[in-house]
């Protein structure tokens, strides 16, 4: 379930031509990320709600908070770094369909090891997975 949550989001933002566009689950090394923007989709929390049973469909709420991860090109300034959200990543965020979802929390720091800032973007995000029911 949350592969594929995160698999939505990433779908999202790529058709808003959002490129180099990762899951948190991706072993693929930064440098091999690319040196323009890359952006990491991940759940850092998760609930889900008793199943509500239908006679061919199971529906279970649940809650997450998806964090997303923008990191900048080598040095680039934190106005450009909030100017590549605002007219990229933002647009996606505010058309997920099936998902209800808040802005909760957004800070930006330096990484040191790579050496890039990062804009970190937290979203406390609700919705319903529907599961057909195999037949009997």
């Amino acid at each position: 379930m949350l592969r594929d949550i995160i698999q939505d989001i990433i779908s999202r933002l790529r058709a808003q031509d959002v490129t180099d566009v990762y899951s948190a689950f991706d072993a693929k090394a930064v440098e091999r990320k690319g040196r323009s923007f890359f952006t990491v989709v991940g759940i850092s929390a998760f609930e889900s709600s008793a199943p509500i049973y239908s006679p061919y469909t199971v529906y279970v709420p649940f809650k997450a908070e998806v964090e997303i991860n923008v990191t900048a090109p080598e040095n680039y300034s934190m106005v450009q770094l909030y100017g590549y959200y605002d007219e990229n990543i933002s647009k996606a965020v505010e058309d997920m369909s099936g998902l209800t979802c808040r802005l909760t929390k957004m800070s930006v720091k330096f990484d040191s090891n790579i050496r890039r800032l990062v804009l970190t973007v937290k979203l406390a995000a609700s919705g319903i997975t529907k599961i057909e029911r195999s037949s009997p």
